[in-house]
């Protein structure tokens, strides 16, 4: 399915208002999926976020005692995972695990849709209260949750693409925005996230700088970044990062696809500096990698230190 529907979104065209349902509708989100083929020329990030000099930011680590305890608990997963913890505020990063493996995104892709329109927003080149049309080529086999023939603000399909991560509006957004620009924005960023036809790829690396550099407001305004984590603060799917760091997540983003599980964003740390992290798992049944989201974001929180032991 996942390769049909990333041939829908390269091959569609160009061609009114729906409420969000309530929670109960929007299950655990079936996704569409991303990752950066080894044989393209997108970039690939070798460490995320990328720093920035700030001599009054907290130096964190994650204690040598909390990595061990992640291997160890990694040692134990049937399937595969990729993470990385960074600094939100320096971009230094703390952990790493696989994090520049190539992965199915999920829904992870719509974080790219949400940035591209930000950066519309911002040029004056997009309207938020502009009109489009869900078509039935937006529908998917599985989390698509607004009809065809709706009609939805450019503002209200982020919304939806967002916070019950609704593939239909962002399928509808991907056909206003174009492919190429989205690539093209997330190429200046040195973000590693493609369409392709095989599905929509990323790496932990790259979902590590989108945030970082989402919390410092390096991607979009201050204003823009403002928005697109509050946003990003609604999402409905709480049952990785949010279950397992309850009142600690500022923002975050899930993705499924089957036989791949994520979470990713940012959190409050000590001093409520802002830690990103990402940790994305395939090759595994769901639920078992949610439990290891859960565990393995438990032993990274536990494990930040201001200082070295």
């Amino acid at each position: 399915m996942q390769r049909a529907l990333l041939l829908l979104i390269v091959a569609i065209a160009l061609v009114g208002c729906v409420s969000i349902p309530p929670a109960a509708d929007a299950p655990t989100e079936p996704g569409t999926t991303v990752v950066v083929p080894r044989d393209s020329g997108a970039p690939r990030d070798s460490a995320a976020p990328r720093p920035v000099q700030n001599a009054l930011a907290r130096a964190l680590i994650v204690t040598p005692g909390a990595a061990d305890l992640v291997d160890a608990r990694l040692a134990t997963f049937h399937g595969r995972a990729a993470i990385v913890a960074a600094n939100g505020t320096t971009g230094e990063v703390l952990l790493t695990v696989a994090a520049d493996t190539p992965v199915f995104a999920a829904s992870l892709y719509k974080l790219a849709v949400l940035l591209e329109a930000e950066r519309r927003f911002d040029a004056g080149t997009l309207r938020p209260d502009e009109l489009i049309t869900i078509t039935a080529a937006d529908q998917t086999e599985d989390g698509s949750f607004t009809a065809s023939g709706s009609m939805l603000t450019i503002d209200e399909a982020l919304e939806r693409a967002i916070v019950i991560s609704d593939n239909a509006a962002a399928l509808a957004l991907i056909r206003r925005l174009g492919i190429p620009a989205i690539h093209a924005t997330l190429d200046r960023e040195g973000i590693a996230l493609r369409f392709t036809a095989d599905g929509a790829m990323t790496t932990a690396a790259a979902i590590a700088t989108f945030f970082g550099e989402l919390v410092r407001g390096s991607l979009v305004s201050r204003a823009a970044s403002s928005n697109m984590l509050a946003r990003l603060s609604r999402q409905r799917v709480a049952d990785r990062l949010p279950a397992a760091l309850p009142g600690a997540v500022i923002a975050h983003k899930t993705g499924n696809l089957g036989f791949a599980t994520h979470d990713a964003g940012i959190v409050r740390g000590p001093g409520d500096t802002p830690i990103v992290l990402v940790v994305l798992t395939w090759d595994s049944g769901e639920q078992e990698a949610i439990d290891l989201i859960r565990e393995v974001a438990v032993l990274i929180y536990s494990g930040l230190s201001a200082t070295a032991p």
